[in-house]
């Protein structure tokens, strides 16, 4: 006897290329839901690698520490950098717009959310960041007082942090002498704390108190030659207390370039043409930080650097140290300069937008907290993503926006029509700064200032989120006169760009 069997209907297949179908059309909404929803909300959730991050909070303190009123006009971005470029050119065109969904107005005391954009992909060189540097071969010294280095706005602990460590509270291998001037035991065990919980591998002593100026930045070359880590080192390096090292390991590249066994005394002039030509003297400019091997160091400590006649005046008559270096090895040896244009003095006056907006790469920075004013810690931050041959580099956009990357976020709302390869000429040319610096930056174009075709917002802050991820806020003021054109009435609200910079 036969058991019945049921038979089971089947329902028919769906054919596989429509399931490929709706799973393409998921993706297209997914990937353009910022231009469905929205003007404030206009953006997917955070994803992963930010949700440990309130960017919403750390947006409004840094706003609020900074007297940003409660209503801006707002912009944010994230960019995704590949590291598959094979050079870092002035300038790289990326065809996207920067920023496709317009400035939000909102007022960031009751926004519960951010308005941002999916992200943009630009290409950098494979990133080297602080913590993959190992400077064990240089060793710097400077001389300052103990009121400049605690002082609140001349301390140049955080920046010196940047490039003498590895932004971990660990010294990249590079060692410091700092000699300060009329000091006490308490103030150099102070300083030599402060130093160590940085992470900075330094040596703090007293400069000699019958030196003068002069006399005290010729005495350092003494202190590194006389290290006793001397032997481990290759170039001894002589530096301002507001000197800065942006690429730690190009400059170590450039300098194996000179054999530490051999004399060379290495630097950069001022930028100043009509300055190097009153001094008629080719010498080093100490801003810009100046290289000497051991047998130029050894030299100096044997010669009569600092010899004075029955007045009291150095015999070889300089009241500059670095002129008095320069003088000194000119009179009694057969050492000349090697000229390093990388190294910068940055002897010139006001607005500097137009050298950080260049993209030009600079092995050394100065003045930015006298001649002009730079938060070169906060620049350099992005150096912990996209590393640093990133920072300041410059991306342009198809909506006439240009990231001078760590300095601003630059619109060109009438187009652009000139030489982005030559630098803008912001500086103040009370001094003829125009004619005589040409020598340095090559062509200089006319200024943009108040004439309408620029906006910039400028770096306000930065901060580390993670592996290889930078968040950045800049912001351009409602009453920077720079902005705006003769009669054009300026904008309702401080206006805030945030950018994140992810892998």
């Amino acid at each position: 006897m036969s058991v019945p069997t049921t038979k089971k209907t089947m329902m028919p297949r769906t054919p596989l290329h429509r399931w490929l179908a709706v799973a393409f059309i998921i993706l297209i909404i997914f990937y353009y839901r910022p231009n469905f929803t929205s003007s404030v909300s206009d953006s997917p959730p955070l994803p992963p690698y930010s949700q440990a991050f309130d960017d919403l909070t750390y947006v409004k303190e840094v706003l609020r520490n900074n007297s940003i009123g409660s209503g801006v006009s707002y912009a944010s971005r994230t960019i995704r950098y590949l590291p598959d470029a094979p050079d870092r050119p002035s300038i790289t065109e990326v065809d996207h717009e920067l920023f496709p969904l317009s400035f939000a107005e909102i007022d960031i005391k009751t926004v519960s959310t951010l308005p941002a954009a999916r992200p943009v992909e630009v290409h950098v060189r494979k990133p080297v960041r602080p913590d993959a540097i190992d400077a064990s071969g240089l060793i710097f010294a400077a001389s300052t007082t103990f009121e400049r280095f605690t002082g609140e706005n001349t301390s140049p602990v955080a920046e010196w942090s940047r490039w003498l460590t590895d932004g971990f509270g660990h010294s990249n291998g590079a060692g410091l002498i700092l000699a300060l001037f009329n000091t006490t035991e308490e103030e150099i065990d102070h300083t030599a704390l402060k130093l160590s919980q940085a992470g900075i591998n330094a040596t703090v002593v007293p400069s000699d108190p019958t030196l003068d100026m002069a006399g005290r930045y010729v005495a350092l070359v003494k202190m590194l030659y006389e290290h006793p880590t001397r032997d481990s080192r290759k170039y001894f390096a002589l530096i301002d207390d507001d000197t800065f090292f942006p690429r730690m390991a190009e400059l170590q590249r450039v300098l194996s370039r000179y054999d530490p066994s051999k004399p060379f005394y290495i630097g950069t002039f001022t930028e100043r043409a009509e300055w190097l030509l009153r001094e008629g003297e080719p010498f080093a400019y100490g801003g810009g930080g100046i290289f000497l091997t051991a047998p130029v160091a050894r030299q100096i400590t044997q010669l009569p650097c600092l010899e004075k006649n029955q007045d009291g005046q150095y015999i070889l008559q300089a009241d500059q140290g670095d002129r008095l270096l320069y003088k000194c090895l000119d009179k009694h040896t057969e050492i000349t300069l090697t000229y390093l244009p990388e190294l910068r003095q940055e002897d010139e006056f006001g607005d500097p937008s137009g050298l950080y907006e260049s993209g030009q790469q600079s092995l050394s920075l100065h003045h930015y907290k006298s001649w002009h004013r730079l938060t070169v810690g906060k620049m350099h931050t992005v150096a912990d993503a996209c590393g640093e041959d990133c920072v300041l580099q410059r991306f342009q956009f198809k909506d006439n926006f240009i990231i001078s990357n760590g300095y601003s976020v630059a619109e060109y709302p009438k187009g652009i029509d000139f030489d982005l390869l030559q630098m803008e000429n912001t500086f103040d040319n009370t001094a003829d700064g125009k004619t005589s610096m040409n020598y340095a930056f090559g062509g200089i174009r006319k200024s943009l200032s108040k004439t309408g075709r620029k906006r910039a917002w400028e770096l306000l802050d930065a901060r580390r989120e993670g592996d290889g991820k930078v968040r950045q806020v800049y912001v351009k003021r409602r009453g920077d006169g720079r902005w705006q054109a003769e009669g054009e009435e300026h904008p309702k609200n401080d206006s805030v760009v945030v950018l994140l910079w992810i892998p």
